[in-house]
């Protein structure tokens, strides 16, 4: 009895495992989906209502789910304070901040370092041009990561049935 209760113990946590692991994709597609929606309404608070940046951070933070609306409450935090001389700065730090638990990887976190650069440099022109840029990349990466997903999440909990299973099949 207490044999068969292990083996299901450790059929169980394998399963759970892959299926945690293979959320970890679904959850990069909703955040950059989630970062889109919020680079959209950074644009929109900076070349329709011309607020400043720091206020544009903070009412999209205000209007985006976590961890997502951490980020821009960081940098715009950090902008009010003058602890920082660039929004570039800023959300660097935010991006070295473990507090924020982000499922993007490096790449995804470059793309927004580099808009970060331009925010806050240029005109109204300049940054219609590098939104639009940002926007058609960032497209890009979450059909990458949509791809992705849809490959690995079924695999990873295939992959942790089918540890456990050898385990149990080992261990009888």
């Amino acid at each position: 009895m207490i044999k068969v209760m292990g083996c299901l113990l450790i059929l169980a946590a394998s399963t759970a495992g892959g299926i945690i692991y293979g959320e970890g994709f679904k959850k990069r597609v909703k955040q950059l989906n989630e970062l889109e929606r919020a680079i959209n309404q950074l644009q929109n608070e900076i070349e329709y209502t011309y607020t400043p940046l720091p206020e544009a951070l903070y009412n999209v933070s205000k209007k985006s789910e976590n961890p997502i609306s951490d980020i821009f409450m960081k940098a715009s935090n950090l902008l009010y304070s003058n602890e920082v001389e660039t929004v570039h700065e800023a959300f660097i730090r935010c991006f070295n901040d473990k507090d924020i638990a982000l499922n993007i990887n490096k790449e995804d976190i470059n793309i927004i370092l580099d808009l970060s650069k331009s925010l806050g440099e240029s005109d109204l022109e300049g940054h219609k041009k590098i939104f639009s840029l940002f926007i058609s990349n960032l497209k890009k990466r979450i059909s990458s990561a949509e791809i992705e997903m849809n490959k690995n999440v079924k695999m990873y909990r295939y992959l942790g049935f089918s540890i456990g299973a050898m385990i149990v099949i080992v261990l009888v």
